[in-house]
C-alpha cells in the first residue's frame, strides 16, 4: 500500500469528520433554538392560562390586553417553530449524510491500514524466518564440523 494513498484517505476522513461535526454543531443550535422557542410559547401559555382565585381588580385592564398580546405572541412563536422545523430535518438529513460519507472513509483507511500492516507483519516474519534459517544452517555447519574433527581425531589417535 503506498503511504501517499493511505495518507490522502486519512486526510479525506478528517475533512469529512470536520465537516460532519460543524453541521453537528449547527443542528444542535438549531434544536437549542427550538427548545427556547418551546419554553417561550410555554411561559406565555402559562401565563394565559394562570388563574388565581384572588387576583386584584386593577388587574383586569392589563389581563385583557395582556391575553391577546400573548396569544399573538404564541402564534409567532408556533410559526417560527413550523418554521424551523424543516430546516432541523434537512439538517438533520445533511449530519446523516456527512456521517455516511465519514464512515466509508474510516473504514477504507482501516482496512488499508490493516491490509498494510498485514503486508509489514509478512515482511518482517519472512526476515526472521530467513534469519533463523540462517542460524539453523550455520549451526547445522559447526556442528558437522565439529563431529569431523572429532571423527578425525579418533581415527588418528
Amino acid at each position: 500500500m503506498d503511504p501517499r494513498r493511505l495518507s490522502a484517505i486519512a486526510l479525506l476522513k478528517r475533512l469529512k469528520k470536520y465537516e460532519m461535526e460543524k453541521d453537528a454543531r449547527h443542528l444542535g443550535e438549531l434544536r437549542h433554538r427550538m427548545v427556547q422557542l418551546e419554553q417561550q410559547r410555554q411561559e406565555l401559555a402559562d401565563g394565559i392560562s394562570f388563574k388565581t382565585p384572588s387576583y386584584d381588580a386593577n388587574f383586569t385592564p392589563y389581563m385583557k390586553q395582556f391575553v391577546p398580546a400573548a396569544k399573538a405572541e404564541i402564534k409567532s412563536i408556533a410559526e417560527n417553530m413550523v418554521q424551523l422545523k424543516p430546516e432541523i430535518t434537512a439538517m438533520e438529513n445533511k449530519v446523516s449524510e456527512k456521517f455516511q460519507q465519514y464512515k466509508t472513509f474510516d473504514i477504507i483507511h482501516t482496512s488499508l491500514s490493516a491490509e498494510r500492516r498485514r503486508a509489514q507483519d509478512a515482511r518482517e516474519n519472512a526476515e526472521i524466518e530467513e534469519t533463523i534459517l540462517w542460524r539453523w544452517t550455520q549451526n547445522r555447519r559447526l556442528k558437522l564440523q565439529q563431529i569431523e574433527q572429532a571423527s578425525d581425531e579418533i581415527q588418528k589417535g
